[in-house]
């Protein structure tokens, strides 16, 4: 029995002894690695921020000419500077990613069997800005992996082709689908070109998708959808999309906003849209709607007296005379937000 006890313990012992061994070798192993892909990376690395430097005028040669394995330890350095880089500087360093053959492996691994893999592509690609990989990077819109959808859409975005607008609201109308915000901003990334392509998806029958498409219209500031916005404003079925019609009509700043945002500032309309269109006439900046906010200083519901009185303050003198005209405490808190001497005139 003992005899027993004693090889079990020695077993033991030897396991862990083993094991310790081990867990030094691969350390060693790590670290030995790790330092020499350092010094393989150190020299590409200072052509890189040499190159940069030059804005790209001078140096791509040499970056082109750099050996596979010093590249690909310097690869982390090299990705990272292409997604912060802009302009001349930035073109200089696709062309040296071009030449290296990095958008025909990106391309290839969009269809990878690993989302990680077809993620880091999607990702390259969109930092390369190539509009040859759009339809691909759509067709990953789709994608079975939710994390590959979202480094597609961001992909979309820095390309910025407009042609893609479509397949991108589409694909908000589906299960799980990428943030709000996230698609709004790719779509506004993609400029006026996707105007009518965003005003055409204000009758997509799904509330999300008009909403991120009002968003994205207001941001872009396409003053030509003001009357289809009017029109969702007036008549959306879901109170959201109408709220955020009027904010963007707002946003927007046209003269064509006005009237719509004036007409929804009383009843029927439900309060939130109301209190909605009294701040979206502040942020239009319009003179002209001083006479309608200021009927409603009074009003009953707090939120539309509170952003009546807030829109007359940003819309400058006459609107600040129309609130010294008033005695309640929503013009007294607007008043003390412009000037506060101001309170005591009045």
């Amino acid at each position: 029995m003992f005899e027993l006890f004693s090889v079990t313990m020695l077993v033991l012992l030897a396991v862990v002894a083993g094991t310790a061994a081990g867990i030094v070798v691969v350390r060693v192993g790590r670290r030995i690695r790790h330092r020499k892909l350092a010094a393989l990376a150190a020299g590409p690395r200072r052509a890189l921020l040499a190159f940069v430097a030059d804005n790209g005028e001078e140096g791509a040669e040499d970056l082109i000419a750099i050996p596979d394995d010093a590249w690909r330890a310097a690869l982390p350095a090299a990705l990272g500077l292409l997604s912060k880089l802009r302009g001349d500087a930035h073109a200089a360093l696709v062309s040296v990613f071009l030449h290296r053959g990095a958008a025909r492996a990106a391309l290839a691994d969009l269809h990878a069997r690993s989302g990680v893999r077809r993620a880091r592509a999607a990702q390259l690609l969109g930092d390369l800005e190539l509009r040859e990989a759009v339809p691909e990077l759509c067709d990953l819109l789709t994608d079975r992996d939710h994390e590959v959808r979202v480094v597609a859409v961001r992909a979309l975005g820095r390309i910025g082709e407009a042609k893609a607008a479509w397949r991108l609201i589409a694909s908000l109308d589906q299960h799980d689908p990428v943030p709000s915000l996230l698609a709004t901003h790719a779509l506004v990334q993609m400029g006026r070109e996707a105007e009518v392509v965003l005003s055409a998806a204000l009758d997509h029958p799904q509330a999300r998708v008009r909403a991120v498409c009002l968003d994205a219209l207001g941001l872009i500031g396409a003053t030509g959808a003001v009357t289809r916005m009017a029109r969702v404003l007036s008549g959306d079925d879901v109170l959201d999309v109408r709220v955020a019609a009027a904010a963007n009509l707002g946003r927007l700043g046209a003269r064509g906003a006005l009237q719509p945002l004036i007409d929804s500032l009383d009843p029927p309309a439900p309060d939130p849209l109301r209190a909605a269109a009294a701040r979206a006439l502040g942020d239009l900046g319009a003179p002209a709607a001083v006479p309608a906010l200021a009927a409603h200083l009074d009003d009953a519901e707090f939120p539309i007296a509170h952003e009546a009185a807030q829109s007359l303050r940003r819309l400058g003198p006459p609107g600040h005379a129309e609130l010294r005209d008033r005695d309640n405490d929503h013009c007294r808190e607007a008043l003390a937000l412009t000037r506060p001497e101001l309170v005591s005139a009045s």
